[in-house]
């Protein structure tokens, strides 16, 4: 329950502090993230696709934000084709240990790729989006590495960070472009 309070407290932060329809999806897309954080603290792992659900529901909705924004930007495809190439790499690596689950985490993988792909073309001069986009996914990564294929040392604080600084970039890189929008009117 506790890992859930930056996220809640960023979530709170977006109704504050932003106006219309974007702070509403970024509001939601938060909260799926802290329940996802509250169902994968319960127990011994025994809800892990729950909480994976919850996660994947809070992509679809960063998707569904970041699309509003879309444009491809030839300078920004290489960026793509790694992350691509990253999603196709992580697919391979864990198939052999991924059994009943292949399915749940394969989805999920499509899914966190195609916000990271959305936020990659987003029409933003700034990054801080793409950031933490990439920031979850480095994240996402590592607690698969760690569930799936081999303990990772350290990784709870590792996930943590990463996870917490790349919600917190995508808050404030939202927060930015609000404040150089209202600047600039």
């Amino acid at each position: 329950m506790i890992k859930a309070i930056p996220i809640l407290t960023l979530a709170t932060m977006v109704l504050i502090l932003m106006p219309g329809q974007r702070s509403k999806l970024l509001f939601v897309a938060l909260l799926f993230s802290a329940a996802g954080d509250i169902t994968l603290s319960l127990g011994s792992g025994e809800f892990f696709v729950f909480g994976l659900g919850f996660f994947l529901i809070a992509h679809i909705v960063y998707i569904v934000t970041f699309a509003r924004d879309f444009k491809v930007q030839k300078s920004r495809t290489p960026i793509v084709v790694i992350l691509v190439i990253y999603a196709l790499a992580m697919a391979i690596i864990m198939m052999p240990s991924l059994k009943e689950m292949a399915l749940p985490v394969y989805v999920y993988l499509a899914v966190i790729t195609t916000m990271g792909i959305f936020a990659t073309f987003r029409n933003s001069v700034h990054k801080l989006v793409l950031y933490g986009a990439i920031l979850f996914i480095v994240s996402d990564s590592m607690i698969a590495i760690n569930k799936f294929l081999t303990p990772v040392p350290a990784s709870d604080y590792f996930v943590m960070t990463t996870y917490y600084l790349a919600q917190f970039l995508i808050v404030v890189g939202f927060l930015q472009e609000l404040n150089i929008q209202s600047t600039d009117k």
